[in-house]
């Protein structure tokens, strides 16, 4: 089961320093991996990231689905894999990325638009190329996650050492998931008329040893979440219904 998320001090090792504030203030609202249809039919708005947690054997991503929904680069791409579960991971990550955005653009899987730009970016576009989201996919073990918005995103994963209890030992793994998720979120571009970035980090509540960080760079009002389970510690999340 997905551990309560910490929620780390403000207070950052002085050895380890990033300008990443944990975004403390969003509220999280969980639903069910089938019920994305019918809870996302827009695009994130600003302040809103969709988030999906999905396991390499997500039953919706069908051989079926994974065959008609990726492009042929993308089928072509999974095949190429060095491992035949690296491949199923990639093609499942994928179609169910562009499943999530079908809802969002109102199309079917196939007529979304993904764009990938070098170091693993997404741009993602609906049919009439008039609205855009940026994507995020991360792996760790079985687990994919899947971030979407309308603000810069990038996620940062990191395996938790068997038998932490340390404070500044859990901030710090904290402060480099925090570091990795900036650092793939600053390599898309800025849209014009922005402003400067005012960078979060989001914590997730990961299975396992887990610890996973959304780095937005914009402040976070609303998280729909799908495929979560609500974190045990309520004083760490604002939840929804």
């Amino acid at each position: 089961m997905p551990r309560a998320p910490w929620p780390p001090s403000t207070r950052m090792p002085d050895t380890n320093r990033i300008s990443v504030h944990p975004a403390t203030g969003a509220a999280w609202h969980h639903y069910d991996l089938a019920k994305a249809r019918a809870q996302i039919q827009t695009p994130p708005v600003p302040g809103e990231v969709c988030l999906w947690l999905v396991p390499t054997e997500f039953r919706f991503a069908s051989a079926s689905n994974i065959g008609s929904w990726l492009s042929v680069a993308e089928r072509r791409r999974a095949r190429l894999h060095p491992n035949s579960a690296l491949g199923r991971r990639f093609s499942v990550a994928r179609a169910t990325l562009r499943l999530a955005l079908s809802h969002m653009f109102g199309c079917s899987p196939d007529a979304v638009n993904i764009d990938d730009k070098p170091d693993d970016r997404i741009v993602a576009t609906n049919p009439a190329g008039d609205v855009t989201v940026h994507v995020d996919v991360a792996y760790m073990g079985i687990w994919i996650v899947v971030a979407v918005a309308s603000a810069r995103i990038g996620l940062g994963l990191t395996v938790e050492p068997a038998g932490i209890h340390d404070a500044d030992a859990r901030n710090a793994l904290w402060n480099e998931a925090a570091r990795i998720g900036r650092a793939r979120a600053e390599l898309s571009e800025a849209r014009e008329g922005d402003g400067p970035p005012d960078w979060q980090g989001l914590t997730l509540p990961m299975p396992g040893g887990l610890c996973g960080v959304l780095a937005v760079d914009k402040p976070l009002a609303d998280v729909q979440a799908f495929g979560w389970e609500r974190p045990l510690d309520t004083e760490a999340r604002a939840l929804g219904p």
